[in-house]
């Protein structure tokens, strides 16, 4: 019989995993030959593609239809919940560890604050019987971390679940191997990581790990608390419908019964609940062999996130998520009953179950700016959807006056105002529109051909760019393929919310920061992309330049005053904050011709000093640009009264 040719990714950790199929087809006789090809997902580190269905799959799937291939190796947790009808899912090797990793990098504040954590290699070297003993809850996990956290996952169902506990921190979809994400963690580039232990653990075995990466810390999450991916950490072995292997002895000898059990009973409550591999859904199954009748489920546990996640978490509030388990010792675990639970759960709060807008390309669309007509310019409000009402009058929830007022949409006055003082009354002011250039963006500029590591990077400066570049990414996919890099806690929420987060987040307040970041971070042979405003954006630009990178800019949008905005006298009385989210703001303050209020408050250096050039006085800038330096602010200044007054 010829060898059997196995089809797998190109990646370390999927040749890894073909190479464990091999041997144990080895072990049973079989010849077999390993052939390694690449994927749409492999071929792309944009944050989008972290939303799109088969990008890991595709190739392998074809190979296999048009017989380059005999059988094809995936991570489970990758394939469609059902089979497509002539594909059968042959086999399933015993299970590695299901759990999730949280890794801390080595100079983060939360390293220094859980001393008591293991390091990686300890958390590797516990035996399988302590697995279970040694994990921690998910929320003591998350714990350590410090306000604004840049945590590392592209998973939809890690970034609901950790901000569902956590919803200051600031998700980033790093992308890349394994190996290279724990480098984006020793560097600093990110805060902590989420990994599938059994990825870590298989690049361990095989000796990829190095003594620098093995001493990380950080803690295995429990499964109860937090389920897995349903089949994480389960390999599936895939042949053709009546092909060569179809009843073929060594695929009846590579699976493992309650390894299937478990795994299937985990995607099969995926696939009650109408979701993909795509949806913020976690379920854990623990299937033990008991007779003749084959594995029997011991106990199940589920979390789902509501499909509206992104919009509280892209304002920092916790997403509403539902859990829901049952174990053996309630009586048989019936998953259609546990289902129904998930649903009532959902659907208490009135959410829905439906997977979210996808357009052709399989990228997320929800979220994002409508395209502008062909030829036209598109005005938007800042910070809102929809056209600014004439006449727009300052009010506070409630009506009365209001204490702080802030330049921006509700949307960013949510983000920067949740940690003040109930009693405060807080009015948005959006007092800028967004106009965007539909000119042609500098795609020939993009070469893709080198090392992945040295690829272009699209630096993202402010929420209005974050807004603008998501949008274009719908209609030219070839941006959604860069990896991106935001300027600010701002800047990441709102790619948050457009269903697209950044790669990494720069924690950086102006050019000069976001150089250094950008310098220690980012391979200085990678090409920089700075779309930006046609009012701002250059000193972002020189900052790079002088310290030496190769920069291409171009004005993408502008930012106007909102012509349309009436600012009243009236406020004034009431002895108002005003917030100032951007230098556009303050121009079209000035242009209001009122009185500059009697404080000044401003979100950034850069807007400090046009408050200051306009003639403002009482300028005062917050520390950081996220709610607690608000909260910061708004105490310095008004002490003990919550009111200020």
């Amino acid at each position: 019989m010829a060898p059997i040719v196995i089809g797998t990714r190109a990646t370390p950790l999927a040749r890894i995993q073909a190479d464990l199929v091999a041997r144990r087809l080895g072990e049973l006789g079989v010849d077999t030959l390993v052939r390694a090809m690449s994927s749409q997902g492999d071929r792309s580190l944009g944050g989008s593609f972290a939303q799109a269905k088969g990008v890991f799959t595709g190739e392998l799937t074809a190979a296999l239809r048009d017989g380059s291939v005999d059988l094809v190796v995936h991570s489970l947790k990758d394939l469609p919940v059902e089979d497509e009808p002539d594909l059968v899912t042959a086999a399933v090797p015993e299970r590695e560890r299901p759990f999730d990793l949280l890794l801390f990098a080595p100079d983060s504040e939360a390293n220094e604050a859980s001393e008591g954590a293991p390091t990686l290699e300890e958390l590797l070297d516990h035996g399988d019987d302590a697995l279970e003993a040694q994990a921690r809850p998910a929320r003591a996990a998350f714990a350590p971390l410090s306000a604004g956290a840049r945590l590392g996952t592209s998973s939809p169902r890690r970034q609901a679940g950790a901000l569902a506990l956590r919803p200051d921190l600031v998700c980033c979809a790093v992308r890349g191997s394994v190996g290279r994400r724990l480098e984006w963690l020793q560097s600093g580039a990110i805060d902590a990581l989420l990994a599938a232990e059994a990825g870590v653990l298989r690049l361990a075995r095989s000796g990829e790990l190095d003594a620098a990466t093995a001493a990380i810390r950080g803690f295995r999450l429990d499964l109860r608390s937090w389920p897995c991916a349903p089949g994480q950490g389960a390999l599936a072995v895939q042949i053709l419908r009546s092909g060569r292997l179809d009843g073929h002895a060594a695929m009846a000898a590579l699976d493992h019964s309650p390894s299937r059990a478990a795994a299937f009973a985990e995607r099969s409550l995926l696939g009650r609940l109408g979701g993909g591999c795509l949806r913020p859904f976690g379920a854990w199954a623990d299937a033990r062999a008991a007779g003749p009748e084959g594995p029997v489920l011991h106990e199940v546990h589920t979390l789902i996130a509501a499909d509206d996640w992104r919009e509280p978490a892209s304002v920092g509030e916790a997403p509403r998520t539902v859990g829901a388990a049952a174990s053996a010792a309630d009586g048989a675990v019936e998953l259609d009953a546990l289902a129904e639970r998930v649903e009532r759960g959902l659907a208490e709060f009135g959410a829905g179950l439906t997977a979210g807008a996808v357009s052709s390309t399989g990228q997320k669309t929800r979220g994002h700016m409508p395209p502008a007509a062909a030829g036209q310019k598109t005005r938007a409000p800042s910070g809102q959807r929809g056209p600014t009402p004439s006449g727009q009058r300052i009010a506070a929830p409630g009506g009365g006056l209001p204490d702080l007022v802030v330049t921006s949409g509700p949307e960013t006055v949510r983000r920067l105002t949740g940690r003040l003082d109930p009693s405060i009354r807080v009015a948005a002011l959006p007092s800028t529109t967004v106009e965007v250039f539909d000119t042609p963006w500098p795609a020939d500029r993009i070469d893709l051909d080198g090392p992945r590591r040295q690829w272009p990077w699209l630096l993202l400066s402010s929420p209005n760019a974050a807004r603008v570049v998501a949008e274009r990414a719908v209609r030219e996919p070839v941006w959604g393929r860069l990896p991106w890099c935001a300027l600010g806690e701002g800047t990441a929420r709102a790619l948050l919310a457009a269903g697209v987060p950044p790669n990494l987040a720069a924690r950086a307040s102006g050019g000069e920061e976001f150089a250094r970041y950008a310098a220690r971070v980012l391979d200085p042979r990678c090409p920089l992309f700075v779309p930006h405003s046609a009012r701002g954006g250059a000193s972002l630009v020189e900052a790079l330049e002088a310290a030496g990178r190769r920069v291409s800019a171009w004005s993408a949008y502008t930012v106007h005053p909102n012509d349309e905005l009436d600012w009243p006298q009236g406020w004034q009385a009431a002895r108002a904050r005003v917030l100032f989210t951007a230098p556009s703001a303050v121009s079209a303050f000035a242009a209001s011709g009122l009185d500059w209020p009697r404080s000044c408050w401003a979100i950034g250096a850069a807007t400090a000093a046009a408050l200051r050039s306009a003639g403002a006085g009482n300028v005062k800038c917050a520390q950081e640009p996220t709610a607690a330096g608000i909260e910061r602010l708004w105490l310095e200044e008004a002490g003990a009264d919550p009111k200020g007054d």
